[in-house]
């Protein structure tokens, strides 16, 4: 009997991402994250390198335990509920849905081992804030890695505001540039 296997994706993705991985970490960077449908070998990779990580969407705590931080995950359970009522109500359901932390949308993954008490504190207490409305990530004046300015003085940028969407851009002191 034999076994076939049938790939429909890209075989080079792989290889990319943990060469992007390498080339950051020798560079200097100590904690990776990454948004790609497979994540198994940026976050595994990383940690073999030393790394530590942050998941995103779902905690990735399963593939690397020791080297996980903490992450931002989607929420499903709030946001699926709430549709079935709209539609069992006859209300049409959006195709774009905005929200984050104090919506109930995002939640954030539980704590790696190597998060210290001290800096669990730390975000406990800025979750608080962002939970309570009372703290704004981005407040300008911001520029980009090129000197313009993106957010200008004295504006503030809530978690879910829309124009955040707009932006393509590195902020200032990264190295780099957008597609």
């Amino acid at each position: 009997m034999t076994t076939q296997v049938i790939f429909t994706g890209d075989w080079s993705m792989p290889v990319k991402e943990a060469e992007a991985t390498n080339s950051m970490i020798d560079q200097g960077i100590d904690v990776v994250t990454c948004h790609v449908d497979g994540p198994k070998t940026v976050m595994e990779n990383a940690a073999r390198r030393g790394a530590m990580v942050s998941g995103y969407h779902v905690s990735a705590a399963p593939l690397v335990p020791k080297a996980y931080l903490t992450g931002a995950e989607w929420n499903w359970e709030a946001l699926y509920p709430k549709f079935v009522k709209m539609f069992t109500a006859g209300e049409s359901i959006p195709n774009f849905y905005r929200g984050g932390l104090k919506e109930g949308l995002v939640k954030v993954s539980p704590y790696g081992a190597m998060v210290s008490e001290a800096a669990r504190k730390h975000a406990d207490d800025i979750k608080a804030k962002l939970l309570a409305g009372s703290y704004v990530i981005f407040k300008g004046p911001i520029k980009d890695n090129k000197g313009n300015v993106v957010i200008a003085g004295g504006v503030s940028r809530g978690q879910t505001d829309p124009e955040l969407e707009k932006m393509n851009c590195l902020v200032e002191g990264v190295v780099g540039a957008t597609s």
